[in-house]
C-alpha cells in the first residue's frame, strides 16, 4: 500500500485532524509531550506566522506521518520552519516506523517541487528518519550537531538511586534541608491542575532570579507567559502536567513545571528564590521531584536541553540531536 501526502494550509483542517493525530502520537514509542497537538497547536496560536504548511502522510485512512511546518520570510529567504521551534526541545515529527521509508521518500519528492529557499529543522533526533532525505539527488541536505538533551534513568528503588549519587551531593542536600528547617518547615507539593496562582509564583521567581543576574529570563525574552499558561491548562486536561513546588515558611521558594508522558517526567521550566540561593532550595526540590518520580513509577527524569555539569551529578546521560538544513540542489549550468 502506498503513502500519499496532504499539505494542510488551513488551520481549521489541521484542527479537524487533531483526534486522529493525537491518537497516533500517543501510540508512537518515540513521542514526547512536545509532539502532542495540544503543545504544537498552542504554539502556533501564540507564535505562528506566515503560511501553514503541515505535511500529513496517509496510508489509506490512517495518518502515518505528520510534519507540522510553516513557510515564512526570514533573512530575505522563504524558510520552512517546524512548528514549536525555539522553545521546544524535541521536534522530530511523527513518522510511523513501519512506513518511514515510504513517508520520507514521498516527503523528498514533495520538497523537490515545493516553493522555499531553505528548510531549517532543529532539535531533531540524531537518528531521525528525516536524515534519509540526504539520499535524494535533487536536495542538498546539511546535517549539523544540535544542543544535546539529557536524562536520568531511574533505579527501581529511590534509596538505591540516591546511594549511587556522590557522598558530597547527598551530604549537601541533607545539610541544605536541615539549615532551612531551622528557620521554618519545608513542604513539597504537586499540582496537576496549573492553578493561575502557582503559575504566577513560578514566573515571578524565574524573573527575579534572572534579573538578579542582570539578565532577562526565557519568559520575558520570548514573551511566552501567555503561551505557557494556555499550554499548561491544555496538558493538565490530559493529566500530563505536574507543577512541583517547595514551600518554606508557607512561601513558595522553588518550582518546576514538568510533564509526565509515557513513564518519563520532563522538567521543562524551573525557578527558585534568588534571595535564598544559599539554602539550596533548587537542589532540595529536585531531589524530592526525583523521589516523586520513583514513587509514581516513572522510569526517567528528563532535563531536556543542555548538558550542564549539575545534571551529570544527578546521573544524567546525554541524548544527541541534530539539525537539518535543506535546499534545492542547483544543477550544473543553472543560474
Amino acid at each position: 500500500m502506498s503513502v500519499r501526502l496532504e499539505v494542510v494550509r488551513d488551520l481549521t483542517r489541521l484542527r479537524e485532524l487533531e483526534p486522529a493525530w493525537s491518537q497516533q502520537v500517543s501510540c508512537w514509542n518515540q513521542s514526547t509531550p512536545f509532539h502532542l497537538p495540544e503543545w504544537l497547536l498552542t504554539w502556533w496560536d501564540h507564535f505562528g506566522s506566515g503560511e501553514l504548511q503541515a505535511v500529513v502522510a496517509w496510508k489509506q485512512e490512517t495518518i502515518v506521518g505528520l510534519l507540522p511546518c510553516f513557510r515564512h520570510s526570514w533573512q530575505n529567504a522563504r524558510q520552512m520552519t517546524l512548528i514549536g521551534s525555539g522553545i521546544t526541545d524535541y521536534l522530530d515529527p511523527f513518522i510511523a516506523p513501519h512506513d518511514a521509508e515510504m513517508t520520507v521518500g514521498q516527503l523528498g519528492a514533495y520538497l523537490t517541487e515545493a516553493e522555499f529557499d531553505l528548510c531549517d529543522w532543529q532539535d531533531l533526533s540524531a537518528e531521525s528518519p528525516l536524515l534519509s532525505l540526504r539520499r535524494h539527488e535533487q536536495l542538498a541536505v546539511d546535517v549539523a550537531s544540535e544542543t544535546v538533551c539529557s536524562e536520568v534513568e531511574l533505579a527501581e528503588d529511590f534509596g538505591q538511586y540516591w546511594q549511587s549519587r556522590s557522598s558530597e551531593m547527598r551530604r549537601n542536600v541533607r545539610r541544605y534541608a536541615e539549615k532551612a528547617e531551622r528557620g521554618g518547615p519545608l513542604q513539597f507539593d504537586v499540582d496537576c491542575n496549573a492553578t493561575p496562582e502557582t503559575l504566577n509564583v513560578l514566573f515571578a521567581l524565574h524573573t527575579a532570579r534572572w534579573r538578579s543576574r542582570g539578565e532577562s529570563g526565557m519568559v520575558e525574552a520570548n514573551h511566552s507567559a501567555k503561551f505557557m499558561r494556555c499550554v499548561s491548562s491544555a496538558l493538565a486536561r490530559r493529566h500530563v502536567l505536574r507543577l512541583f513546588t517547595l514551600r518554606w515558611c508557607e512561601r513558595v521558594v522553588a518550582a518546576i513545571l514538568a510533564f509526565s508522558w509515557k513513564g518519563k517526567l520532563y522538567g521543562y521550566f524551573s525557578a527558585f528564590d534568588p534571595e535564598h540561593e544559599s539554602l539550596g532550595f533548587g537542589r532540595i526540590l529536585l531531589s524530592r521531584c526525583i523521589g516523586y518520580a520513583h514513587e509514581t513509577g516513572h522510569t526517567h527524569w528528563n532535563f531536556l536541553r543542555g548538558d550542564e555539569p549539575y545534571k551529570k551529578s544527578w546521573g544524567a546521560q546525554c541524548i544527541s540531536k541534530c539539525r537539518l538544513k535543506i535546499r534545492h540542489r542547483v544543477s550544473p549550468g543553472t543560474t
